[in-house]
């Protein structure tokens, strides 16, 4: 994955989560310590902003990163060791409904990336208009995870005539994805930026007397008779470099002898 400025990422999540409504909520919880392992009752946890601390006889003491590990996805703390019997942890940070803030980055990087894989403005200098219809793409990554995710849950009927809408949650992130498809797709093609990108190329092409290439010249309008400006486009050789580097070959793995034959009829192994 591409590397780019830390502070473009995170407006883009920031756009992308305000559309969404996806924003940090607040929870808190305390255990009796019994385990190493306790499940917080949220996933998607926000893990910069977890605080841990055990408490003992009305003292709390903060715990260290290095003292628990954190399933953030699904919002799950183990300890590296059981704190004492007659002690409590309490357990307090965000957590996120929908998408966790390591899956919004990484849609947000890919976002990015195929909108300035053509574009040879640095994405710093771009406009704000640029910026939140890549936060747009970045909803639309987020949906399209969130709508595979939902796939799995399905209608429920039992025999005493109770139905539970298991995919009315689906629906609704589909419908939701409809729309803001729509709208990114208009933006894209309105600044004519992304995939989708309309590009104007001039094509090259070789004289079949000479074998050349025909030269390719700047259009003037009529009327113009300046000195004529060539331009020198970047030819690709139409050859795949390989590096010269040979590593080193094992020399005990052929044994110049004769096969040893098979139990079957069909041939050697």
């Amino acid at each position: 994955m591409a590397h780019f400025d830390q502070t473009i990422v995170d407006r883009i999540t920031e756009i992308s989560r305000s559309y969404l409504r996806d924003f940090p909520r607040f929870f808190q919880i305390a255990f009796d310590n019994v385990s190493r392992t306790y499940e917080l009752g949220h996933p998607n946890i926000d893990k910069d902003s977890l605080y841990i601390a055990v408490y003992t006889s009305n003292q709390a003491n903060e715990l260290a990163a290095s003292a628990f590990s954190l399933d953030a996805r699904n919002g799950i703390v183990r300890m590296t060791s059981t704190p004492a019997a007659n002690s409590r942890l309490m357990v307090e940070g965000y957590y996120y409904e929908w998408v966790s803030p390591d899956d919004m980055s990484y849609y947000a990087h890919h976002a990015i990336e195929e909108h300035v894989y053509n574009l040879a403005i640095p994405l710093e200098n771009m406009s704000d208009i640029v910026v939140n219809t890549i936060g747009l793409a970045t909803v639309v990554k987020s949906l399209w995870a969130l709508l595979g995710e939902y796939s799995r849950d399905i209608d429920v009927m039992t025999s005493e005539s109770v139905h539970i809408p298991g995919s009315q949650r689906y629906r609704m992130v589909q419908s939701l994805l409809e729309y803001w498809q729509k709208e990114y797709e208009n933006q894209a093609k309105a600044l004519n930026i992304g995939v989708n990108r309309i590009e104007v190329l001039n094509l090259s092409r070789v004289s079949r007397t000479t074998n050349r290439y025909v030269p390719i010249y700047v259009a003037r309008e009529i009327g113009d008779y300046g000195p004529i400006k060539r331009v020198f486009p970047d030819r690709d050789r139409g050859t795949i470099d390989i590096s010269d580097q040979e590593d080193d070959l094992r020399e005990d793995v052929f044994v110049d002898t004769t096969p040893p034959g098979s139990l079957y009829n069909t041939g050697h192994f």
